[in-house]
């Protein structure tokens, strides 16, 4: 290029050409989704869960759900609702990078934090939703899902086995332990296999970790491997099929801990007994028919009900 064609073209105005060139790309591609992690009372926590297995939907599905509903319907700054229960609970949402910003785009407008106003947009709808199913808003505790899964592990079937041979035999036994406790409360939603709670597979990893079932390894102290992950990943997605037969089992270590729980206070000593008394009255060859039959609103999704049906025509023919 000459000196005159580089003075021309400095000279020339570019301003009109500049409004019509395309916006630069991101340098870095953003991620289709994100995460919101909020910290909200275990009592709320307990509240969206019932609600949730009332609606037959995920707990957390519907916690996201809320909040694109108070987006899309332009939702303002909520009048505090929050209790005066510490905040000892975590709910992690997923939601789309575009509704993500959306929220912090409205956050920002109502110069209010966004972890705070999708926390109060959820304790609002959850009020909402308490009214219009009837649901008591301060629904009886239930104890943790781990406590449950020990105590059961502890105590032994009517024909003195104290292992529960497939994770769909796990999750109706727990399933049924929380509907004779507290059926207000339950954790449980329909999904493939009937009733389901992801907290069930995080309890068995957990006590896995910890050294308490049969088959465990030692407690690592390092970092999970790609495996370990994997692993974790297969579990917490939902119920596998029905004819696994992966056995759960308490081990010497695991029966000295459900002892010492069940001796930590007169409440668990008394959960234990009726603990038992319901696995030696439901842990039987027909558990998955009777929960079906029992509660049929548990079954609405399930894949494997037409199954479950005719085994039981088989059983009372």
């Amino acid at each position: 290029m000459s000196t005159d064609d580089w003075d021309s073209l400095q000279d020339q105005d570019w301003a009109d050409a500049w409004d019509t060139l395309p916006e630069a790309p991101a340098l870095v591609p953003r991620p289709k989704t994100a995460q919101i992690t909020l910290r909200i009372p275990s009592g709320t926590l307990a509240r969206v869960r019932a609600v949730a297995a009332a609606r037959a939907l995920p707990y957390h599905a519907l916690a996201r759900s809320w909040i694109v509903d108070a987006l899309r319907t332009q939702g303002d700054t909520p009048v505090s609702v929050s209790s005066d229960e510490p905040q000892a609970e975590q709910l992690n949402i997923k939601l789309d990078q575009a509704v993500l910003d959306q929220l912090k785009a409205r956050s920002h407008q109502l110069r209010y934090p966004y972890h705070r106003l999708a926390r109060e947009w959820i304790e609002l709808a959850l009020s909402r939703e308490e009214e219009a199913l009837g649901l008591d808003p301060s629904p009886a505790s239930l104890p943790p899902t781990k406590d449950l899964m020990v105590l059961l592990l502890h105590a032994t079937s009517k024909r003195g086995d104290d292992a529960v041979r497939g994770v769909t035999r796990l999750q109706k036994l727990l399933f049924v332990i929380e509907q004779k406790i507290a059926a207000q409360s339950t954790r449980f939603y329909a999904y493939n296999y009937g009733p389901f709670n992801e907290e069930v597979n995080d309890a068995v990893r957990a006590l896995r970790l910890a050294g308490f079932l049969h088959g465990a390894e030692a407690p690592s102290t390092g970092p999970p491997s790609f495996a370990e992950m994997m692993a974790t990943a297969v579990e917490r997605s939902g119920p596998r099929d029905e004819d696994e037969a992966e056995v759960f089992a308490l081990n010497e270590r695991g029966h000295e801990v459900a002892e010492r729980l069940r001796q930590s206070s007169r409440a668990y000593d008394q959960l234990y007994a009726y603990v038992r008394t319901i696995r030696e009255e439901w842990d039987t060859p027909d558990l998955v028919e009777r929960v079906y039959e029992e509660y049929p609103k548990f079954a609405e999704k399930s894949v494997i009900r037409d199954q479950v049906a005719a085994r039981r025509a088989r059983r009372r023919s």
